[in-house]
């Protein structure tokens, strides 16, 4: 399945076939890899060699190093929230501004809408439902990370009734932004009001099968749920 390495530094060689092997599906969710010393002798190179290449491998969320007798490195399952932690952590190196992400969103989610009213099921739709109904009570200041989590998966919600794999992935690092950039916004009782009133009216144009109107709500809901976070965070973006 692996060649020896030729060129660049040999963990980064390495790292990359089996990382290749994992991407054209030739290595599975649970398969374990062979041994330190087995990969040592089929790429010719030494063992710690092997480790800083599955130390890279790990640090990616392709595989999974276990201890003990019956332990090894394994892949794993894609990791959706590693990936993008991932994603959004090039987000704040690359010196993403708030009026960029709100433009991004904007752009994701409206297009975002167009694939939920084709795709979203009946299940789909009932989450977001449910999601909506809890949202509906106003909690005080003391639970101001629950209320943003609550408006966080609504928009994480309506990324997965799209049935668009980088929708979704895309969505959640930007939510993974948002949760960290609004750590110190307390949303005021009409905040929280005016978000419950928004994602019930967007649910029920996904309901309706209103495209032209889902997206025009989205697109309101971001905007004014921007400019509320510029007036009221302690968060500088």
């Amino acid at each position: 399945m692996f060649q020896p390495y030729k060129g660049r530094r040999a963990f980064e060689d390495i790292a990359g076939q089996i990382k290749q092997a994992i991407l054209s599906q030739r290595l599975m969710d649970g398969d374990r890899l062979p041994s330190e010393r087995a990969l040592a002798n089929q790429f010719q190179v030494g063992r710690v060699t092997i480790r800083e290449a599955f130390r890279t491998l790990e640090a990616m969320g392709l595989i999974e190093i276990k201890k003990g007798s019956a332990g090894g490195a394994f892949i794993r399952a894609a990791d959706p929230d590693a990936m993008a932690t991932m994603i959004m952590d090039r987000f704040q190196l690359e010196g993403t501004t708030h009026d960029q992400m709100i433009e991004a969103r904007i752009g994701i989610e409206t297009a975002i809408m167009s694939s939920v009213i084709k795709n979203a099921t009946e299940e789909d739709i009932e989450k977001i439902r449910e999601d909506i109904k809890i949202s509906k009570e106003v909690l005080k200041p003391e639970h101001a990370g629950e209320i943003v989590a609550r408006m966080i998966n609504f928009h994480i919600l309506l990324a997965e009734a799209s049935h668009n794999i980088p929708y979704k992935m895309f969505i959640r690092s930007m939510m993974q932004w948002a949760s960290r950039k609004l750590g110190d916004w307390v949303p005021s009782p009409e905040e929280q009001k005016y978000s419950y009133t928004s994602h019930r009216e967007i649910c029920e144009a996904i309901e309706a099968r209103d495209e032209r109107l889902a997206q025009h709500l989205i697109r309101e809901h971001i905007g004014n749920i921007g400019i509320l976070v510029l007036k009221r965070s302690k968060v500088h973006m």
